[in-house]
């Protein structure tokens, strides 16, 4: 279309002038800014940013942006952008006929002669207007940029770039991102950062280096990233899935991140920007390989001999035998049991050992059964061997009673299927109406059990005629009681212990029995002793080995009192009947109190020594009537029964056990002290002492002062129950508690209180010390009265510390209250092993031996061959453990408290 005014062409004119205007005024407001940006560009790709110090680049950078945002906030308030009129008048000015403003005017008169010379008037304008061009700027360019820095400067920003080429992006991106941290000393910030293996690995911490890459490390580590900043830092780890967590505040004023490494993982420290980053390669755990080296075989006493051997990158931690039945039960085809296979003291990647298992005890004893081994590893994979069938071995019995309770044992333990759901029984909900559904239970046990219920049925069918053993006849209808009060599998299944026992005590008698739970105790405290487990579970398997043994020796002495305490002949080999005066049962309890001494201390090896003769000596023991005046030993706690002892040894020995149950009090209650001032509930390990002893607590025990307990119903001369040395002093009025008032109830100042009126009491009746009546006695010279009172004024010091609430306060002079305790305890013993041992020299026959140094009476293994560690020597290294744990609990410095950690943990 035609353009017959020459509108586009003017409007073409107008916006090239409008633009050059617009150019030159953005020009002129913010030629400034546009100088700063490339200077700073320029610096950027130098790399002066990468020259100088974080804190001087960080500042540079600072002062480019607020310098940016000054200039630009001065260049937009000076920006006045050109309007249209404004480029119309620049490009009127070029003619004098201003074209663009005349075109729009207009004729005023309308007559022919005037619009015929208007036509040639526009004519003219527009011819004009093709002369027009737009505007030049240049010399207002020139004044504004005199140097012509406008081509100057890109010029030499892309000369900089082509020097820098591939460096150039990092360059910029680095000056614009400095280190602010280093502003505030971020730059001097230490992050120290180790990883600790799993502890199945066995490996030794790895200690990160700033800059490593690519390190190593087992999978499930765990890292520990630990520094000191103004605030808390972030921890940023990048794998398959990116997650992040804050540094925590520790006591010290520090800052600590943990965290478990399962996978490749980038890890990086961010405050104020990244101050430390590692790449870190996690590697897998494979799965424990295990295979049996020999064939399970039936071995000596019907036990299962195999030999294993496993291997793991780490070790094995579990090794177990799974049984299952050759000829499963439809009822549950899938049933395995699995039972644990001893593993050697040291968990070695590649082990090798063969074991003897019984299993005669085990549900499916005399079946056809498959046998595989599972090994699992630190990590908790499992690896299974090849299945090899065998025939499980099970007990002869040949007792009647035996067999039968065995028959019905395993009848319940065999059945598979669970009982039925009863049914709801609403005329159970009237009054005066039975639940009969309730009452008959039998009718919804599987069939195994009401088999069983049937066949004790039988079997105790008007018993108390035909059966003899009464005993045997209430177990059996005890037996048969508990099935018909089951209601699950779980409860019918209780008749497992009782039927065994029964069995057992009807095969062997009660003596086997107690051995067995001897060799029970014996086995658990010795793999708790070479596995190095906690100090609560060493002392848990003392207490229980205590108590098996002291079983162990009543149930012989019954055994003998059955037999009419008749003397057992010599066998060809000299052994006869042991039980000598060398072992009283003091003596034994001198062995057992060092045994628990060893283990307490940390000496594993004297401990498992010790252990395992004692163990001999009691299983070699048997009792004799009379024989030189020695009565009925091996009973702990007792003296013989025809022994005189004389009153002075007496006294000392009732002083020197008064004396120690106040020591074990005190040691316990400086623990407790201990534990409270850690924030710690104290007591909790005193509480399983005390369940540990009153398990072997007779009554008519012994108070620390020597006075007989109400309810003792022995007369002199009596052989009271096994465990009847062993006073729990934690249930003694005269040990720490009042009448009905457990030492948990208590206050510690009570307790402590207590102690001291124990103290007191022991100086007061024997004379010793002020207000005491003076007289001759045993322990005159040997306990001296200025140790009492100075053990009775640090348990007055202690007793104020704990009623202000000053626990440390309180533990310092418990702590020495313990100590001269221990000084004056070891003298007695001293003195008593003198007397003892002077006494005993005077024509015992029963310390003769002959030429090759046995023991001439003719005596078996008593006691003289057991090694006993020195009394002293235990008490030392009891208070070394004391020190190191006194040290441990005041420790501030952190490194101190780790190394003093790793020697409790050696204990």
């Amino acid at each position: 279309m035609a353009d017959p005014d020459g509108i586009k062409a003017i409007k073409a004119r107008v916006s090239a002038t409008w633009r050059k205007l617009t150019l030159f005024a953005l020009g002129r407001a913010f030629w400034p800014l546009f100088v700063f940006v490339c200077l700073f560009l320029a610096m950027a790709m130098a790399g002066v940013f990468d020259r100088v110090q974080p804190a001087i680049g960080a500042v540079m950078t600072l002062v480019f942006f607020l310098g940016g945002a000054l200039l630009f906030l001065r260049g937009f308030q000076r920006y006045q952008p050109p309007t249209q009129d404004e480029a119309r008048d620049a490009l009127d000015r070029q003619s004098d006929l201003r074209p663009l403003a005349s075109l729009t005017d207009r004729p005023a008169d309308p007559s022919r002669g005037a619009q015929s010379l208007w036509r040639h008037h526009r004519a003219r304008l527009l011819a004009e207007l093709g002369n027009l061009r737009a505007p030049s700027l240049h010399a207002a360019w020139k004044a504004l940029d005199p140097y012509f820095l406008r081509a100057v400067l890109p010029a030499a920003l892309a000369a900089i770039a082509i020097i820098a080429w591939t460096d150039a992006p990092g360059r910029i991106g680095r000056a614009l991102s400095p280190d602010y941290g280093a502003l505030v000393g971020a730059d001097d910030m230490v992050v120290e950062a180790w990883i600790t293996p799993p502890e199945h690995t066995g490996r030794a911490p790895i200690f990160l280096k700033p800059g490593l890459e690519g390190v190593r490390i087992p999978k499930g580590s765990e890292v520990t990233l630990r520094t000191q900043a103004p605030s808390a830092p972030r921890l940023v780890m990048k794998g398959q899935k990116n997650r992040r967590q804050a540094f925590l505040a520790t006591p010290d004023g520090a800052f600590e991140a943990r965290a478990k490494i399962l996978e490749d993982t980038r890890l990086s420290v961010r405050w104020w920007g990244e101050r430390a980053a590692w790449r870190l390669l996690a590697s897998p755990d494979d799965p424990p390989a295990v295979k049996f080296v020999s064939i399970p075989s039936i071995g000596a006493q019907d036990r299962i001999a195999f030999t294993w051997s496993a291997a793991d990158d780490y070790g094995v931690t579990g090794l177990e035998l799974a049984i299952s039945l050759r000829e499963p039960n439809p009822a549950a085809p899938d049933a395995e049991d699995r039972v644990p296979v001893p593993l050697p003291g040291v968990s070695a990647t590649q082990g090798s050992d063969t074991v003897q298992l019984d299993l005669t005890r085990h549900r499916w004893a005399g079946l056809a059964v498959n046998l595989r081994l599972v090994a699992t590893d630190g990590a908790g994979q499992e690896g299974t061997s090849e299945t090899v069938p065998f025939l499980l071995p099970e007990k002869l019995f040949l007792e009647p009673i035996a067999r039968v309770a065995q028959e019905v044992r395993v009848t319940v333990l065999r059945e598979p299927r669970p009982y039925a759901e009863m049914p709801m029984n609403d005329d159970a909900l009237r009054q005066d109406a039975l639940n009969t559904t309730a009452a008959n239970r039998l009718a919804s046990a599987p069939a195994g059990v009401q088999k069983a219920a049937l066949m004790l049925d039988a079997i105790t069918f008007r018993g108390e005629q035909y059966m003899p053993n009464i005993a045997a006849f209430l177990t059996f209808r005890t037996a048969h009681g508990i099935l018909s009060a089951a209601s699950t599998k779980d409860e019918a299944d209780a008749v497992d212990p009782l039927l065994w026992a029964l069995a057992l005590k009807a095969e062997y008698g009660s003596a086997a029995d107690a051995l067995r739970r001897l060799e029970a105790a014996r086995r658990a405290l010795e793999q708790a002793l070479r596995d190095g487990a906690s100090e609560e579970e060493i002392k848990r398997r003392m207490e229980a080995f205590r108590d098996a043994a002291n079983n162990y020796l009543a149930a012989k002495m019954a055994e003998a009192m059955a037999n009419g305490g008749e003397e057992p002949a010599s066998n060809e080999d000299g052994a006869a009947s042991a039980g000598g005066p060398n072992l009283g049962g003091q003596d034994f309890e001198d062995m057992l109190q060092a045994l628990q001494d060893l283990t307490e201390t940390g000496a594993t090896d004297q401990a498992r020594q010790l252990l395992s003769d004692i163990t001999d000596m009691l299983q070699n023991l048997e009792f004799q009537k009379g024989g030189g005046g020695s009565g009925m030993p091996g009973m702990p706690g007792e003296q013989a029964e025809n022994e005189d002892v004389p009153p002075e040894e007496q006294e000392l020995t009732d002083a020197m056990k008064r004396l120690s149950d106040i020591l074990r009090e005190q040691r316990q209650l400086n623990d407790d002290t201990l534990a409270q001032e850690r924030g710690e509930r104290p007591g909790e390990q005193q509480g399983e002492g005390q369940q540990s002893g009153q398990s072997g607590q007779q009554p008519g025990g012994e108070d620390p002062s020597g006075n007989q307990q109400p309810g003792d119903g022995s007369q002199e001369g009596e052989t009271p129950g096994a465990g009847s040395g062993e006073t729990d002093s934690a249930e003694n009025p005269e040990t720490g508690s009042g009448p009905g008032q457990r030492p948990s109830e208590q206050t510690l100042a009570e307790r402590q209180a207590r102690l001291g009126e124990l103290v007191e009491r022991l100086a007061r009746e024997k004379g010793l010390g002020q207000g005491g009546e003076a007289g001759e006695n045993a322990l005159e010279g040997r306990i001296d009265p200025d140790a009492l009172a100075d053990i009775r004024r640090a348990q007055r010091s202690a007793e104020e510390a704990l009623e202000q609430g000053n626990e440390r306060r309180a533990a310092r002079n418990q702590e020495l209250a313990t100590q001269l305790l221990s000084e004056q305890s070891g003298s007695l013993a001293e003195a008593l092993d003198e007397m003892r041992a002077a006494r005993s020299g005077q024509g015992d026959p029963g310390n003769s031996t002959d030429p090759l140094g046995r023991n001439a009476s003719g005596a078996g293994n008593n006691g003289e061959n057991v090694n006993i560690p020195d009394a002293g020597e235990r008490q030392r290294a009891k208070d070394i453990l004391d020190e190191l744990r006194r040290r441990y609990n005041e420790a501030e410095d952190e490194e101190e408290r780790e190394y003093l950690r790793r020697l409790l943990e050696r204990f």
